[in-house]
């Protein structure tokens, strides 16, 4: 049976922290953390150090997105919005473009402790030869390490996508434009507060992306499955 997840339940959130009541939850959680990718001086109110040349452009409906060229373009930063967090949710809004072969491997999302590089999570695609991609997640720790790619759940390229990371009691989930794609087991470890942060990029400046993201959503907690 094919698990969606419940993109509105953080909509529902955001909009409860007007009662007291969800203030107090919020508070308790940690607050959610919304990038827009919309300014080349800071993210989510973060400096950061520019890679190469991205350009802010604009999309649909007055909106703006940071494009990378897949060559040396990138984002780097010290934040880690989940410190303390024991779930969370990851998604990113982006839209990957037609760079195969010259990118075939993709990096767009990478956080990793500065201490122990043991401790690392990162959004990934891969294209085909079909003007297609499909989702890497990862996730790796001193002991342990969880890949979630199949090759066979397919995107289309130059479309705008939603990638989604969601990790609970042990388990890492991974969901496409809110369609579950795959699932493990592995004990997620705390990073530093001050973590090590690549967008359009690896940390290690390679495995280059092309393409734009439009948003990057920090949510200290596990969005619940949803059943069609």
């Amino acid at each position: 049976m094919i698990k969606k997840i419940n993109t509105l339940v953080w909509v529902l959130a955001l909009l409860s922290l007007s009662c007291s009541s969800g203030k107090k939850a919020a508070e308790a959680r940690g607050p959610i953390e919304i990038w827009w990718m919309e300014s080349l001086e800071a993210v989510g109110k973060r400096p950061i150090t520019v890679l190469g040349e991205p350009k802010v452009i604009s999309v649909a409906k007055g909106e703006k997105a940071i494009e990378f060229d897949g060559k040396d373009d990138g984002l780097q930063l010290n934040a880690n919005p989940f410190f303390g967090a024991e779930e969370f949710t990851l998604e990113i809004v982006f839209m990957p473009y037609d760079a195969y072969p010259a990118n075939v491997e993709q990096r767009f999302f990478h956080i990793q402790d500065p201490v122990n590089l043991d401790r690392r999570m990162l959004m990934e695609l891969r294209l085909n030869d079909k003007k297609e991609w499909f989702a890497d997640f990862f996730m790796k720790t001193e002991s342990q390490r969880l890949v979630l790619i199949d090759s066979t759940k397919t995107h289309p390229v130059n479309q705008w996508a939603t990638m989604t990371l969601v990790y609970k009691d042990n388990t890492m989930t991974g969901y496409v434009n809110g369609v579950e794609e795959g699932s493990g087991h592995i004990n997620f470890l705390p990073m530093s507060e001050q973590a090590n942060l690549s967008l359009g990029t690896r940390i290690n400046r390679v495995s280059w992306f092309n393409g734009a993201i439009k948003t990057v959503k920090f949510i200290p907690w596990a969005l619940p499955p949803l059943e069609p």
